[in-house]
């Protein structure tokens, strides 16, 4: 089935998580559309990562549903997720230090692999031929990230800047339709802030991407973002275009508290 820009490719429903006594997702819902950039935004604490992180199968949740082009993804495992053409990057790098760029980007594309673990092993003309396959595609990762020039360097002597643009790259090493970025603005400069929504905005063009982010950096949202939804404590408060988000006395309270 082709998906069109403006559908409807991401449903959340009723997403609700435990943790003990405390109810961390409370009914969380969510809408993303195809080749959207859509932001996730929230006060800390209200349950963003905790929603990213039972969207892609780290979390086990205790009601709702989530759909990713009309296929459920609640139950599915991890790898399972993937593979029906999500990734992801985390709010606290999870990269290789001492591995080096290239290596780490690789990581991210075993999933392009079909080879099983004898033929992989055995590695025939087709496998041999599947590896440089799968290496031009990282290759070509890399210097679409702007990561050429320090792709044989350990990942541990990298800047902060650059080392999320390494995780951004391993993300995208397996070529997926929907790319969750988690604060991916957290810890850069200004001028760090700004070449991030230029790469955001020109990767989902060049490969056809639909992009949800959760992120703090208001600016960047604000500036990049066709659609907002806002969470606290839990529950999605508000949804829509940004304008229309920010004048939420909702969400207004949520951030500022009610006296504002």
């Amino acid at each position: 089935m082709r998906w069109q820009t403006g559908t409807a490719v991401l449903e959340v429903r009723g997403l609700t998580v435990d943790f003990g006594g405390v109810r961390a997702l409370d009914g969380a819902t969510l809408t993303v559309e195809c080749g959207s950039v859509t932001a996730l935004i929230g006060p800390n604490g209200a349950g963003k990562t905790t929603f990213f992180n039972c969207v892609t199968g780290l979390y086990p949740t205790h009601g709702g549903s989530a759909t990713w082009r009309g296929k459920e993804l609640i139950g599915l495992p991890p790898h399972g997720i993937a593979r029906t053409g999500l990734s992801r990057t985390f709010q606290n790098l999870a990269l290789f230090p001492s591995m080096t760029v290239l290596e780490n980007v690789l990581v991210g594309a075993h999933l392009l692999g079909r080879a099983g673990f004898l033929r992989g092993t055995l590695r025939p003309p087709g496998v041999r031929a599947e590896e440089r396959r799968t290496r031009r595609a990282v290759e070509e990762v890399i210097e679409e990230i702007g990561l050429s020039e320090v792709r044989d360097e350990p990942v541990a002597g990298l800047p902060y800047g650059t080392m999320k643009r390494v995780e951004m790259a391993r993300a995208l090493a397996s070529g997926p339709e929907l790319l969750l970025l988690d604060e991916p603005a957290a810890g850069l400069s200004d001028s760090e802030v700004e070449d991030l929504r230029r790469l955001i905005l020109g990767v989902s063009e060049r490969r056809d991407l639909t992009v949800l982010l959760v992120e703090h950096h208001m600016g960047l949202v604000m500036s990049m973002c066709g659609h907002v939804a806002v969470m606290n404590f839990g529950r999605t408060i508000a949804e829509g275009a940004p304008a229309e988000v920010q004048a939420d006395p909702a969400v207004v309270e949520a951030y500022l508290g009610e006296s504002a």
